[in-house]
């Protein structure tokens, strides 16, 4: 975490007098560090107070010497406090850290640590040259642990984000079909079914997006990748649920206007993608914007997408083919928004 400097440290490297880089080096450790800490099971091991060198050591299975040196690191960027006792987590930590921590982020940062440290290598020739390298998934694939971290997040945030999107959606009277793109594990097209009893839903993704997805009775599962295949039938509800922003601009709009093409006559459909306003302001605070602005980059070198603007999005629709019904900020997340549209001529499901 940034480290708290005091003032006048602060006002140096923020006006030149002290090299402003080695504040991103020091975090570049402590995410090593972190990552070392939830792996070694460091953090849940103080959740019940402060522990000794000795005690951390036979606990952990590690190596005193070694431990003494990343605890040191950890007391330094703020994770651990030193007490007379011994090591204790920081309120930040407990909070963060801890598994039993309601706001518990360790599912999230090994999943980027890992991302950042092998995926960004080639950063500077990919921006010299304008060509990605690509290679997310294969990636991904080749590392089944990480693998499913990464589906556990995804997994995560729609647990979160699902109640908030189907109230926003709108009753959708009617409606009994209902695809879901990309929607891996199924678990918005499984809100969507508990709230609407006459919904059934077919989700539509690559094998190892499917393998862990929801079971509900209404919701089947169909393999296809998307930037390749197309899309038959059409539906009452499409969903298009964080899918645009993993692929190139032209990729992305031909997404985009096939699963218009599967809306049916008075249909709905239903994109909610991460938006990143060209401004200084960002409702989610400075942090939430940095992290969006970097979740961008990374999208584009690995996968040669972006998140784009909430403009964009409405203009693609308007391509398309789509009136666009209603734009939603979420407020469970600072950065997602929701967009309805439907297919230009047609009377909207109420």
């Amino acid at each position: 975490m940034p480290l708290v400097l005091p003032p006048d440290e602060a006002r140096a490297f923020l006006h030149g007098q002290a090299p402003a880089p080695m504040l991103d080096l020091v975090g570049m450790m402590a995410c090593h560090a972190v990552t070392a800490g939830l792996r070694l099971g460091l953090f849940d091991a103080l959740a019940e107070g402060a522990r000794d060198l000795p005690w951390l050591s036979a606990e952990l299975k590690a190596d005193p010497e070694a431990l003494s040196l990343l605890l040191d690191l950890l007391v330094r960027t703020g994770y651990l406090e030193r007490e007379e006792h011994g090591y204790a987590n920081s309120a930040a930590s407990a909070a963060s850290l801890c598994t039993g921590s309601p706001t518990y982020y360790g599912h999230v940062l090994p999943v980027w640590h890992a991302i950042v440290g092998e995926l960004w290598d080639g950063l500077a020739d990919a921006v010299r040259t304008g060509r990605p390298p690509g290679g997310f998934y294969p990636w991904l694939e080749q590392r089944p642990r990480l693998s499913a971290a990464f589906h556990t997040l995804q997994g995560g945030l729609a647990s979160w984000l699902a109640e908030e999107v189907v109230e926003l959606a709108g009753p959708l009277e009617g409606a009994t079909g209902l695809l879901d793109l990309g929607g891996g594990h199924g678990l918005y097209s499984e809100a969507f079914c508990r709230a609407h009893p006459r919904l059934t839903a077919t989700v539509v993704d690559l094998p190892g997006a499917l393998e862990d997805g929801t079971t509900h009775e209404r919701v089947t599962r169909h393999t296809a990748d998307l930037a390749k295949e197309g899309i038959d039938g059409e539906y009452d509800v499409v969903l298009l649920f964080n899918v645009l922003h993993g692929f190139p601009e032209d990729e992305a709009r031909g997404l985009l206007a096939r699963a218009a093409g599967a809306v049916r006559q008075g249909g709905r459909l239903l994109v909610l993608e991460t938006v990143l306003e060209p401004t200084d302001e960002h409702r989610g605070g400075q942090a939430e914007a940095a992290f969006t602005a970097g979740f961008s980059l990374s999208l584009w070198h690995t996968q040669g997408g972006a998140v784009r603007p909430a403009r964009t999005i409405e203009d693609w629709l308007g391509e398309a083919g789509c009136v666009a019904l209603a734009r939603h900020e979420l407020s469970r997340s600072a950065s997602h928004t929701l967009f309805i549209a439907t297919p230009a001529g047609r009377e909207a499901l109420r």
